[in-house]
């Protein structure tokens, strides 16, 4: 309270000492400060400041706020401990009907450890040796088998895998009756059979026209058993029709005696009347007659 009246003071004095040449600010703040002398006259000094009141009553929530996003996804945990093992069930009760241990509330017992393996037996005893038996009689005498091939007759028939041979050639035949091709071979059994086969070029033209080729051996076509040939007709009724094919035939002759032999090549005329071709052999492409010593035939 006294430092309120202090001020009064100082602001009463300088007022009065101003006199009538103050300006329009100062004038301002003399009229602030009267009226505060006034209300200090007339209403006396503030009281000291009253304590807190009560906190008031907490205010009404509001809204929920929108949810936040997904945070990120945490690390794995450690694996926990095993647990403790449960105790043992019961045992189920057998079922008469089936002769099975069966329960719907429990299920089947674990199996037991396996038991503990027996002692070993002893040896048993060595029999004894028993005494040797009699001697039975002798058996009669077995028929004579059949008379077996001689020697020199199976090694005539029986031929090495290896003897074979093949002529090659390369070149154009324009005869239509005559010798192609000879091919010398060496037979090493007489009781053996030769197979003989062609592969190369064969064609015939003209109308109504048909060439035979065949093998001959040693000047003479194989009649053990029938000749090896191959025959081509032509029976074209218009144009010039030249089809160059390739072709083959093969066959097997017997009779044919051991030593030298001269496998010949020939083409001709054809049986039955038919008129003969034009025939060419081994167009642009190579020609192979091949001969192969093998064993007789079966019987």
């Amino acid at each position: 309270m006294v430092q309120y009246f202090a001020v009064f003071l100082v602001f009463s004095f300088s007022g009065g000492s101003l006199g009538t040449t103050t300006s329009p600010q100062q004038q301002s703040t003399a009229k602030i400060k009267d009226l505060c002398e006034k209300s200090t006259l007339s209403h006396g000094f503030p009281g000291i400041p009253g304590s807190n009141g009560m906190p008031g009553m907490p205010g009404v929530p509001g809204p929920q706020g929108p949810q936040g996003r997904e945070g990120p996804k945490g690390q794995i945990g450690d694996k926990g401990s095993q647990g403790v093992q449960g105790p043992r069930g019961d045992r189920g009760h057998r079922n008469p009907a089936y002769g099975i241990i069966c329960d719907d509330s429990w299920p089947p017992g674990k199996s037991g450890p396996p038991g503990i393996t027996g002692t070993k037996g002893e040896s048993g005893l060595v029999g004894m040796k028993g005494e040797q038996g009699i001697v039975g009689n002798q058996g009669r005498k077995g028929d004579k088998g059949d008379k077996g091939e001689s020697a020199k007759a199976s090694q005539a028939s029986v031929v090495p895998q290896t003897n074979w041979k093949q002529c090659v050639w390369k070149s154009n035949s324009e005869t239509d009756n005559g010798k192609i091709k000879e091919c010398a071979f060496n037979k090493f059994k007489s009781g053996s059979a030769l197979k003989v086969s062609f592969h190369g070029n064969m064609r015939v033209s003209g109308d109504t026209k048909c060439n035979r080729w065949y093998f001959k051996f040693n000047g003479n076509e194989c009649s053990g058993p029938m000749t090896i040939e191959a025959a081509v007709y032509n029976n074209w009724t218009s144009g010039n029709h030249n089809l160059l094919h390739h072709r083959s035939f093969e066959g097997y002759c017997e009779n044919i005696p051991q030593g030298a032999v001269r496998v010949e090549l020939w083409v001709g005329k054809c049986s039955g009347g038919h008129a003969l071709g034009d025939a060419y052999t081994g167009w642009q492409s190579v020609s192979r007659l091949m001969i192969e010593e093998v064993s007789r035939p079966q019987s």
